[in-house]
């Protein structure tokens, strides 16, 4: 038999990467903006954000997320009120179809919510530079990086940008109506757990509010966070924590108060636990990001703008 193999065609072509960041900016963070040669999208995580693109100022609140076509100018500031956690990811992209990106805002759903996790993911798999250095300016491999980690990067990203050029197909809508449903219990839940997030949490509380058993509900949290639903808890209050610090309207004593634990020792324990510092460190590494010193500054003047 003569075989012929067939040449499959590529609607996004990811080239370099330039930079992938995950800021936790205080509510006062701005940063006076910059141009480049490649692309950026900006998703906001948690909270709100406005940005500057082009000559427009954009409001983002969470779930959002705008892309920067190649030399506009653009900045990102917060509002003064709520410290925002934002995903910003720069690369280079040349394919035809990445004119349908330029100028938009979209939504994100919950396929593309994970694919950016996983983009963070495998960067720190395959890269030293950390993720909140915001004057990164060349990415450094780390001298043994995970096999396979760059090409991961390429791939997530693709298929980021094909799911949102391909959302109308109906093969997508039934997808995404399934994977929607799950998530309206579990956010149903998160928002319970938020509600009572100063009190202490258990399955069984879970049980009785979802109407669903022991199984369903750690199902449930294994498949949308990969921890348990008491994990998810903790890892909840610990966010909220390192809101209150970036917002900077309470002490750590009466942050840890706020929300419910018994003493300000057992809160630095399980912070530290949680994020690797303790919360007057991770405190000083925002201060130091936010507001911008003298040596920022000059970073930024306009003769430093690629």
């Amino acid at each position: 038999m003569n075989y012929k193999g067939f040449e499959l065609g590529i609607a996004i072509q990811i080239g370099k990467l330039f930079s992938v960041h995950y800021f936790e900016y205080s509510k006062n963070f701005s940063f006076h903006g910059e141009k480049h040669n490649f692309w950026e999208f900006v998703y906001v995580d948690k909270g709100e954000v406005t940005v500057t693109a082009g000559e427009k100022d954009i409001v983002l609140s969470q779930g959002n997320v705008i892309f920067h076509k190649p030399d506009e100018w653009h900045n990102v500031r917060a509002n003064g009120k709520i410290a925002p956690n934002v995903a910003i990811v720069s690369f280079e992209c040349e394919s035809p179809a990445m004119k349908f990106f330029e100028g938009k805002v979209l939504k994100v759903g919950q396929e593309q919510k994970n694919l950016i996790s996983k983009i963070i993911s495998e960067y720190t798999n395959a890269f030293s530079t950390p993720l909140g250095n915001i004057f990164t300016e060349e990415l450094k491999l780390k001298e043994a990086p995970d096999i396979g980690a760059e090409q991961l990067i390429k791939q997530y990203i693709g298929e980021f940008l094909i799911l949102f050029l391909r959302q109308k197909a109906p093969a997508i809508q039934h997808k995404s109506f399934t994977v929607n449903n799950s998530s309206s219990m579990v956010n149903i839940l998160e928002n319970f757990m938020m509600a009572h997030i100063s009190e202490t949490m258990s399955i069984d509380r879970l049980m009785k509010y979802s109407g669903l058993n022991r199984m369903g509900v750690n199902r449930l949290f294994k498949y949308h966070y990969g921890v348990s639903p008491i994990q998810y808890f903790i890892q909840l209050k610990i966010e909220l924590a390192k809101k209150y610090i970036r917002e900077d309207n309470y002490n750590i004593t009466q942050i840890s108060e706020l929300l419910g634990y018994s003493s300000i020792h057992y809160f630095s324990i399980q912070f530290k636990k949680t994020t690797g510092m303790t919360p007057s460190e991770y405190s000083n590494s925002i201060k130091a990001m936010s507001p911008l010193d003298s040596a920022s500054q000059e970073f930024l003047k306009p003769e430093r703008i690629k």
